[in-house]
This record gives C-alpha cells, sequence and structure tokens, in this order.
C-alpha cells in the first residue's frame, strides 16, 4: 500500500504537509479582516463575520483530522515495519497488526467517508484562498464601469509570497489572512497563487493515498483533481479573462498596455497546470487507462479554453491599440504639412501627432517585451506595423505637401521607421524603407521624379498608388514635369 511505500506526491512547492498556523495568528488575522470591511451596517458585518469564523472553524477541523489521520497511520505503520525481522514469528505478527491497523481507521474511511470530508476540506481550503480575488472583482464590478481595469493580472512569481499564502493554506486553506501578498487585494491573478491552489490539491492527493482504500486510490486522485481544475478555470482564470475583454470594448479610452502581462501569466499558470499533473496525478492515474483519458481530456479542455480566450484578448487589444493611433493620426492638422519657413520646430522634431504615435509604438513594443514570449511578441508587433503601414498609407494621401512640408514629412516618416526598427520584424523594416521610398517623393525635384518612380523600389508599386502620393505635391497643378506622372 501507499502507506507502507512512502510513495506520496510531492508538491510544487516542497513544503511540509504539518505546517500549521498559530491560533494567535489566527485571531490578529480575522481581527485585520473585520476591519477592513467598511460601509457595511455594523449588525449584518457582525453576522457576515460570526459566518466566516463558523465556517473556517468548521474547514481545520476537517483538515486537522485528515492531518491527524494521516499522521496516526504514518506512526503505525513506521511501527509495524520495525517490528519486521525481530523474531521467527514476525509474519504472523505482522499481518496481525495489518489487519489491527487496518480495522483502526476503518470508522474513518468506510463507504465514502473520508472522500466526503476531503473534497468538502478542498473546495473550503480553495474558496477561502480566492477570497481576496472574488472581493476585489466584486468591488470592481460595483465601481465606476467607465473606468479600464487596471491591475487585473499581476505577474508576480516571487516566492516570498508564495511561502507566505501556502502557511496559510496549509492551516485551512485561508490565504486570505496571509501576510506578505497585497496583490491579491487588488484582485490580480498571480502566477504565486496558482502554485498555491496546486500545493493545497497536492496534499490533498497525499492524505488521500495514505487514507484511501488501495482499490479506490485512482478515483480519490481523479475526484480531487476535477475540483482543482473546476476551480482554476471557472472561479479564478476565467472571470478574470473576462474583466479583460470588457476593460477593452471602450475604445475612447487609451488601452492599459499592462494588459499584455495576462499572457504571460495566463501562460505560467498553464505550464505549472502541466508540471502538476505529470508529477502529481498522473502516478496515481496512469494506470487506469480510462480515468487518465478522462483526466487529460479534462485538463487539455481547460488548456484549450485559456488559448481561446488569449488569442481573443490579444486580438482585441492589438485592435484597441491601433484605433487609439488612428485617434492620434486624426489630429493632424492640414496646415502640418505646409509650414512657414521658420518654422524650426517641425522641420527638426516632425509634427506632434507623429511624436505622440512613435512614443506609443516604444510603449507598446516595451509592454510586449517584459510581458511576452517571443512567438506572442512578433505576432502582436507585426499586427500592429502591418495595421500601422496600411493606415499611413492611407492617411498621407490625406494632405497637400509644399516643399517645406516635404521635410517635415520625411521627418515623420523617419520617426514611424524608427519606432517600428525597434519590433525587430524584418517584414516591418521593409514595409517601412518603401514608405520612406515614398516622402522622398515630396522633395526631389521635379526633374529627378521619373528616375524616382520609374528606376527604385517604388517602380514595383502599383501606378495608382504612386499617383495618390504624387498628385499631392503642392505643384502638381503647376509643374508639367510632375503632371505627366498623373
Amino acid at each position: 500500500s501507499a502507506r507502507r511505500s512512502g510513495n506520496v506526491p510531492q508538491g510544487l512547492l516542497d513544503m511540509p504537509s504539518s505546517a500549521q498556523t498559530s491560533s494567535a495568528q489566527f485571531s490578529r488575522s480575522r481581527a485585520k479582516k473585520v476591519t477592513s470591511r467598511r460601509g457595511r451596517d455594523a449588525d449584518q458585518s457582525a453576522i457576515d463575520d460570526d459566518d466566516d469564523l463558523d465556517d473556517e472553524a468548521a474547514a481545520r477541523d476537517r483538515l486537522g483530522e485528515a492531518k491527524s489521520g494521516v499522521s496516526s497511520a504514518a506512526a503505525i505503520a513506521a511501527l509495524i515495519g520495525r517490528s519486521e525481522g525481530d523474531n521467527a514469528g514476525v509474519g504472523l505478527l505482522h499481518g496481525f497488526l495489518n489487519r489491527c491497523c487496518d480495522d483502526l481507521f476503518e470508522s474513518y474511511v468506510a463507504g465514502s467517508n473520508y472522500m466526503r470530508a476531503e473534497q468538502a476540506h478542498l473546495k473550503e481550503a480553495f474558496r477561502q484562498m480566492l477570497v481576496p480575488f472574488t472581493r476585489a472583482r466584486a468591488e470592481r464590478h460595483s465601481s465606476s464601469r467607465g473606468n479600464a481595469l487596471l491591475g487585473i493580472f499581476n505577474s508576480v512569481t516571487g516566492g516570498a509570497n508564495a511561502a507566505a499564502l501556502a502557511s496559510g493554506a496549509n492551516n485551512v486553506g485561508t490565504a486570505s489572512v496571509a501576510s506578505g501578498q497585497p496583490a491579491e487585494f487588488e484582485g490580480t491573478v498571480t502566477a504565486t497563487t496558482a502554485r498555491v491552489l496546486l500545493q493545497v490539491h497536492a496534499e490533498a492527493i497525499a492524505r488521500g493515498v495514505e487514507l484511501e482504500n488501495d482499490g479506490l486510490v485512482t478515483e480519490c486522485v481523479a475526484s480531487l483533481t476535477s475540483i482543482l481544475l473546476s476551480t482554476l478555470g471557472d472561479e479564478y482564470l476565467f472571470p478574470a479573462l473576462e474583466d479583460v475583454l470588457e476593460s477593452l470594448q471602450d475604445l475612447r479610452q487609451e488601452p492599459d498596455l499592462r494588459t499584455f502581462g495576462i499572457i504571460r501569466v495566463a501562460n505560467i499558470v498553464v505550464r505549472l497546470v502541466q508540471m502538476h499533473f505529470q508529477r502529481a496525478i498522473v502516478p496515481f492515474v496512469g494506470a487506469s487507462s480510462y480515468v487518465y483519458r478522462d483526466m487529460v481530456a479534462e485538463k487539455n479542455q481547460l488548456m484549450s479554453r485559456v488559448e481561446m480566450s488569449l488569442n481573443l484578448i490579444s486580438n482585441k487589444l492589438v485592435g484597441a491599440c491601433t484605433q487609439w493611433i488612428m485617434g492620434i493620426l486624426a489630429k493632424q492638422r492640414k496646415g502640418d504639412f505646409r509650414p512657414a519657413d521658420d518654422d524650426y520646430t517641425a522641420f527638426e522634431m516632425g509634427t506632434q501627432p507623429c511624436r505622440q504615435c512613435a512614443d506609443y509604438l516604444h510603449r507598446i513594443e516595451r509592454a510586449c517585451r517584459q510581458s511576452m514570449g517571443v512567438e506572442n511578441q512578433e505576432r502582436v508587433l507585426t499586427d500592429v506595423g502591418i495595421t500601422l503601414h496600411r493606415m499611413l498609407m492611407e492617411h498621407l494621401r490625406k494632405f497637400v505637401v509644399s516643399v517645406a512640408g516635404g521635410l517635415v514629412l520625411v521627418k515623420d516618416v523617419s520617426k514611424y521607421r524608427e519606432a517600428i526598427s525597434s519590433f525587430a520584424i524584418p517584414a516591418l523594416n521593409e514595409k517601412f524603407s518603401i514608405l520612406q521610398d515614398i516622402s522622398n517623393i515630396f522633395v526631389v525635384q521635379p526633374a529627378a521624379l521619373k528616375s524616382l518612380l520609374d528606376e527604385g523600389p517604388l517602380a514595383r508599386l502599383d501606378r495608382a498608388t504612386v499617383q495618390g502620393f504624387v498628385q499631392m505635391r503642392e505643384d502638381g497643378r503647376t509643374s508639367s514635369l510632375v503632371r505627366q506622372f498623373l
């Protein structure tokens, strides 16, 4: 049996399941929770707190019974093991002691008594750990819905917070009373909390393997795993993903680029689940082909839903960013490319909409580098760059450009090109290199226009596209050399 062999799963955080939080710490943490609830009616608050205390006390009792059972079983198994080999009658004695041990725990594990207690504890432990997240989410929804949802995802992965959370989780799973994790009180989704959820699940599996009948261990692990996957998806990840999508609906506001972090955090959580599945679950369900198949299907379904949600968020975010850039370009004035001869600021720095766009592009690039993997970076930045190129090709054909304005336009395009070059995507560099050649249409002398259009890279462009730019030269209606290209 597992309790004889010591074959119990190790959690991702490798923390002892016997860790306890003192009653004094629990009392102080409860006092903090009570004082933090403001604006409620005093009597109702007292009733709610009493209910919470009763629930948490019941959860602690269930967990205490389970841990006491595990400790007792381990101690008795050790004594029985030491008696083995002491004398010639050891075989009979050893079998007798094993039967006594089984009889001792029979009332606790008979039928489905143990499984009901373990499932109830696991659900309550998960619920308590997610209390700060659900409470902050409810408060955010009750506030002004027009505000961007800032800080929904936080890629906190430090070990110090994880240790603090797990200490509380080992008591009753009350991560809400653990110290050192302010991010959770802001309603963020973190890899740290995901690690602790997986740790609590690993400890539940360890108890199940130790206390459950050998023939029911596989079903026990499968049942506990279903609770884990359901909690991670329906109560933690997907509600937060829905909040992020909602925050991207209002295109009148500048998108919060920290939302790019959602992809990184969600991918970390998915990798943690996969690691946990291989290390803590497969060893106990792999022998049963149908249970293993069902568990893999359930896990893959969670991962597939996460991937679909992230793709939708990524597309929405790219669309929101490009929509914001379009709004900036819409502020371009008709006289920006027909400046006065002494407007040195425009000659040296370009137009204000261009500077704002370039700054925003740099911010997008930094957010992607900080929050996403290489493949996701390239995909998102490519989508932004291609959309920007298409917008600029339309945008620059709306303005009449003077000779001096041609210098301003060249400066603008060089700034766009510089911002796009930071994306480090060759295909985009080529597109904006051609856009730079197009800007030269407005600065060359009429006599040099033919060689520029017929012999250079612009010769590969559609003739109608080139004519659209040529006709926006200020001398397009007066110079015969220019008119021949129209």
